[in-house]
């Protein structure tokens, strides 16, 4: 084993597989056989995980529990966004000749789920699987404008923050009022904030209820984008949002 492992966790790993391949429901003697894991040590990872909703027990049987499934769900969710998005992220990029990308929130910080390199030469792009602040990221401040607009003073209050450029904002008051301009436009600008060399904007991805679960943006070197580049630029952006959002089931 690992020497990292924790050993209860891993079977907790094991049993909510367990469960989620078993959807007649299985006993706790059931699991303690499938997993080999004393019974007093199933039974308290059991009991943990009903009450954080990831299993449920109905008589004497437990079943995976609605977090579970909705982690399930949500994990297709993004799955499905990253394909429907590629034809989206493919007409940005010959629309601009900017490097086009999918974005979801993951903690605290944007995770890149799929990219559409610029045909230039020239060009800035982070890889499928690369994550970005927040704070200094146009699809970061998207989820903080739309998704954690809430939690932003905690946000601040518990993140050490960097100031990467001197264009990077580091204060709520600045954030609070960035996020009021970005709910204004319909985008968000990454204005040489994490790179002094890098301009970039994003936009809200919705899905049928309304809720943003991801951004979809461009980056481009900031030799490439005059004022009137970046006017339109942010427009095919929020286009290709306001699109990909439609695809999804969400009817403004």
């Amino acid at each position: 084993m690992n020497n990292y492992e924790i050993h209860n966790l891993v079977k907790g790993c094991e049993i909510l597989s367990v469960l989620a391949d078993r959807p007649e429901g299985i006993s706790a003697i059931g699991l303690e056989k499938l997993v080999g894991v004393p019974k007093t040590t199933a039974f308290r990872i059991l009991k943990t995980l009903c009450s954080q909703e990831m299993a449920e027990k109905r008589g004497t049987l437990f079943f995976a529990g609605p977090g579970l499934i909705q982690i399930g769900l949500n994990s297709l969710r993004s799955l499905e966004i990253r394909s429907l998005s590629i034809p989206f992220l493919s007409e940005l990029t010959a629309k601009t000749h900017f490097t086009a990308h999918l974005a979801i929130p993951s903690g605290w910080q944007s995770l890149i789920l799929e990219v559409h390199d610029s045909p230039n030469p020239v060009r800035v792009a982070s890889r499928s699987g690369t994550t970005v602040p927040f704070y200094c990221s146009s699809t970061g401040k998207i989820f903080l404008a739309y998704r954690f607009e809430q939690e932003l003073e905690d946000y601040f209050s518990a993140t050490s923050l960097q100031k990467h450029t001197d264009n990077t904002i580091v204060t709520l008051p600045e954030m609070l009022k960035e996020v009021e301009q970005i709910k204004s436009d319909g985008f968000a600008i990454d204005n040489h904030e994490f790179h002094t060399d890098v301009w970039c904007t994003a936009a809200p991805i919705r899905d049928s209820r309304g809720q943003v679960v991801a951004a979809i943006g461009v980056t481009s070197p900031a030799s490439q984008s005059d004022r009137q580049k970046k006017t339109d630029t942010c427009m095919y952006v929020k286009k290709a949002a306001e699109e990909l959002s439609a695809v999804l089931g969400f009817n403004v």
